[in-house]
């Protein structure tokens, strides 16, 4: 064994001492009743003539020190990864949920979780059908324990049986030998917040479980400029009614320009005195100059990017992010073993379209290949880090092959195309 793996079941042995069970416990972020229990274990691809697939390859799991092991194979595609059969299903909802998962791995690269469920509608389905894609919101740093968490979301009345764990999420073609990952808890709530997330934008509280009364809480926040109704992002009521104290809306966005005096409204009314904060310089911190009252004139200067935004009322807090942005995007496409184009035939290659109108494409497989889907990559310095100082920077989602006509041709929507886009085709053998 070499010893990079001798170091990370090291790791394993010292950071497992008080576990006592497999039932996938909770993660620190959770509370009991959050918690996910595994019912079975095996692994996936959602590469359809993947050995591991059709018989050819047997994957390897197992239980070790506490923990589930898995071998992640150069064999298998960028998707395959270990799935755990859950116990009791849970639902996606239209209200965004989180699967936090706690992961120790020796490499770096993307991590993504796949749901594999069916809906309510449809008895014949099997459970085993893809129902979401979705990336890790941080970095899962190699050779220690990280809390990943994942943004989940879905129409309502589709049960996700089981959870299928890519713990490398990259083109396998340079990698020379398998790897082990270990998985610990899992749990899903409604806190985004990684247990395990160095912390920018200190809180004066601790944020887990505090709630407020809904009269005293913050129901939507909004941004006006120009005298033109702009974006609004609304924080989902908890179970009882009550809100959270603290909510990270941090996959949403109020969209502004540079160079125009912006409102900030908290429940529809202008925001108060030092109500809005904003991370100008995105150095992780709320200086005092970058506190405001409500309103704030931005520099014809500021770059266009992503900005932490805090927006307060009484003791309830709200983080979010404030996109500066152009008029004008620009949109590429990357990959291989085919294309995606304009529908109109124009090629995706530095082409320059509104901001926040939708894209018709089309998808143009090569000889002997058919598409799985299109993955597009919207927000800026989208080669960069996904999160500086825990605020995203691009959001990625996985458009499926079901949202595209037989000829190839799909919409993108206009949420996806708030910054600068990269498309990616997801291209499979016949």
């Amino acid at each position: 064994m070499n010893t990079s793996l001798l170091y990370i079941k090291r790791c394993v042995t010292l950071s497992l001492i008080g576990l006592l069970s497999l039932t996938v416990q909770r993660s620190t972020a959770a509370t009991a009743s959050d918690s996910l229990q595994w019912g079975g274990l095996g692994v996936y691809d959602s590469w359809e003539h993947s050995p591991f697939m059709t018989g050819q390859l047997k994957g390897h799991v197992s239980l070790e020190q506490g923990t589930i092991a898995f071998q992640r194979s150069r064999y298998g595609s960028n998707t395959y990864g270990l799935r755990i059969d859950l116990r009791d299903p849970f639902e996606l909802t239209p209200q965004l949920k989180y699967v936090h998962v706690r992961i120790l791995k020796p490499k770096a690269g993307r991590t993504m979780l796949i749901g594999l469920g069916k809906r309510h509608d449809r008895p014949g389905q099997s459970n085993r059908t893809e129902q979401f894609w979705v990336y890790s919101t941080q970095s899962v740093e190699p050779g220690q324990w990280t809390d990943a968490v994942f943004p989940v979301k879905g129409a309502g009345g589709i049960d996700i049986h089981s959870l299928v764990v890519v713990p490398d999420c990259e083109s396998t073609h340079d990698l020379a030998s398998d790897f082990m990952t270990y998985i610990g808890t899992m749990a899903v709530n409604n806190s985004p917040v990684s247990a395990t997330l160095s912390t920018s934008y200190p809180l004066a509280f601790s944020p887990e479980g505090a709630t407020v009364a809904a009269s005293e809480g913050i129901l939507s926040v909004g941004v006006t400029a120009q005298d033109v109704i702009g974006t609004e992002i609304r924080v989902p009521q908890l179970a009882d009614g009550r809100l959270p104290r603290y909510a990270a809306m941090l996959e949403q966005a109020l969209d502004v320009t540079r160079g125009e005096h912006a409102v900030f409204t908290i429940n529809g009314q202008p925001a108060g005195k030092g109500a809005v904060s904003i991370d100008l310089n995105n150095d992780g911190q709320f200086a005092p100059d970058e506190r405001f009252d409500g309103a704030v004139d931005l520099p014809a200067s500021t770059p266009y990017g992503y900005y932490r935004l805090r927006l307060e009322r009484g003791s309830a807090v709200v983080d979010t992010r404030l996109n500066v942005h152009p008029s004008t995007v620009t949109v590429n496409q990357e990959g291989r073993n085919g294309e995606v184009v304009m529908a109109d035939g124009r090629p995706l290659a530095a082409l320059k379209l509104p901001f926040g109108k939708a894209i018709a494409v089309k998808v143009i497989p090569s000889h002997g290949f058919t598409f799985s889907g299109v993955r597009v990559r919207y927000g800026y310095n989208l080669t960069a880090d996904r999160l500086l100082h825990g605020t995203p920077q691009y959001v990625e989602q996985v458009i499926p092959r079901s949202a595209f006509k037989a000829n190839g041709i799909g919409v993108f929507p206009a949420e996806l195309v708030r910054g600068d886009v990269v498309v990616e085709g997801l291209f499979v053998s016949k």
